[in-house]
């Protein structure tokens, strides 16, 4: 029974790999949106409120809680991170810049330190008139001005490029992103694989994350996200695919998320939980 078990596993892995890879080339989408609807990754939760038609600029900031357990043959543990952002939007142009700290208890040790840095900015190059639709080219860049211990942040700069989709109906929100990212500077320390331990990249990847969400009161909306990547040109590498639902309560101008991570290829972490907080005008 075991060994039908263990072959089952293995063939589900296999399959989600494959989807992933299926994902990243045929989607061919990129997801980052305007105002209530942020940029997506794995270590923040995309705000997958509707937007608001607006001819001017609007803002928005947040707090993210972040709690992760690691474990492998090598070493174990877990971390705690606090990650803050800022976003500023107009309807052809938006921009986020975001900085994260975090606390890593590993077996016999433990350290603290600010992650790496980073900026996205988006072009809105396609809009409809009723915002039903929002798409365009997305360029981000995480910044070696982190903590110098490489578990908790690169000590090179990440360039990533690519493109979003934003769909939303209704009650309804489709967020779509697909990107390709690698190491400018210093990429060597990618030799032993994905890092740094609290927010693993490879050194040459395709990425993707698609969100959604749907209100189900008015003040309550379910969301899900499938976040991974492939590593390219990285024979070190590994890829990772996460499923995450969750929970959003909007209240006005606030709102706080719940978000469960669980990945399904690789093992970029055990589990990770994030909360989240924004205010947006």
């Amino acid at each position: 029974m075991l060994e039908v078990v263990s072959r089952v596993t293995r063939i589900l892995a296999a399959a989600a790999r494959l989807g992933c890879i299926a994902l990243c080339l045929v989607t061919g989408l990129a997801c980052i949106a305007l105002g209530r609807a942020q940029a997506q990754s794995c270590h923040t939760v995309a705000s997958l409120r509707p937007t608001q038609p607006t001819s001017g600029l609007s803002y928005r900031v947040a707090l993210t809680g972040t709690f992760g357990s690691f474990a492998d043959a090598a070493v174990s543990g877990e971390y705690q991170g606090l990650l803050v952002s800022g976003l500023i939007s107009h309807p052809w142009f938006s921009a986020e810049l975001y900085l994260p700290g975090y606390r890593i208890a590993k077996t016999g040790s433990h350290d603290y330190g600010f992650g790496n840095p980073g900026v996205d900015v988006r072009g809105h190059v396609y809009r409809a008139d009723d915002d039903t639709l929002i798409a365009g080219p997305e360029l981000a860049l995480t910044l070696p001005a982190g903590s110098s211990n490489e578990d908790l942040a690169m000590q090179h700069t990440m360039l990533m490029a690519g493109g979003f989709l934003l769909w939303q109906q209704g009650s309804y929100t489709v967020l779509a992103q697909l990107a390709y990212g690698r190491a400018l500077t210093g990429g060597h320390a990618h030799g032993a694989g994905p890092m740094p331990l609290v927010s693993p990249m490879n050194r040459s990847e395709l990425s993707h994350a698609i969100g959604a969400s749907a209100r189900i009161h008015d003040n309550l909306r379910v969301t899900g996200r499938l976040i991974g990547a492939v590593n390219l040109f990285d024979h070190n590498g590994a890829p990772r695919e996460l499923v995450a639902p969750g929970l959003q309560l909007v209240l006005g101008p606030l709102d706080a998320s719940l978000e469960l991570q669980l990945p399904v290829v690789g093992k970029p972490f055990a589990s990770r939980t994030l909360v989240s907080v924004g205010a947006q005008w």
